[in-house]
């Protein structure tokens, strides 16, 4: 088989469908944590791991748009409703930021972690690493089902390019 590069995804395109791929990743865990939370002996900690990529993506997208982190927590207290609905938020507000930076992702942002270290990193990398990081706290929620004898939804990006 051969591919037509001419026809190449670029980069706001790729990430797009990145982002696409993470709301939906997102979503399968949120509905097998809704319908087995019970069963789980460490269920706070499977919520605690989903707030997290809620309250990790929300700083992130404070950085990149410079605004005030003050009262961030990296680790929020959310339930999963409230998670859920930071996620979806934040999952239109990055197709936007992509959309408006479609010719500047390789845009330096500057900003400083938790520590106070100041880093400059290219928007398209702390775009790419948002994607990474939600991957691997789901792969510990998953941990989590599978420890209480549960199948964790298959949420690889193959599924997903399967069927989108």
């Amino acid at each position: 088989m051969l591919i037509d590069l001419s026809v190449q995804m670029d980069l706001a395109d790729h990430l797009l469908r990145l982002f696409a791929y993470d709301n939906w990743a997102n979503e399968q865990v949120l509905l097998s944590l809704q319908d087995n939370l019970d069963q789980i002996d460490e269920a706070g900690q499977a919520v605690k791991y989903f707030a997290h990529i809620a309250g990790a993506q929300e700083l992130w997208y404070r950085r990149i748009e410079d605004k005030s982190q003050d009262n961030m927590e990296i680790w929020p207290d959310y339930d999963l409703p409230v998670a859920l609905q930071k996620i979806t938020t934040l999952y239109e507000r990055w197709q936007q930021l992509i959309k408006n930076n479609r010719s500047e992702l390789d845009r330096i942002i500057s900003y400083q972690n938790s520590k106070g270290t100041s880093y400059d990193t290219p928007l398209s990398d702390i775009l790419h690493h948002v994607i990474i990081h939600g991957q691997h706290h789901r792969a510990q929620i998953a941990k989590l089902l599978r420890n209480a004898k549960i199948d964790p939804p298959a949420t690889d990006f193959i599924y997903f390019s399967r069927t989108n």
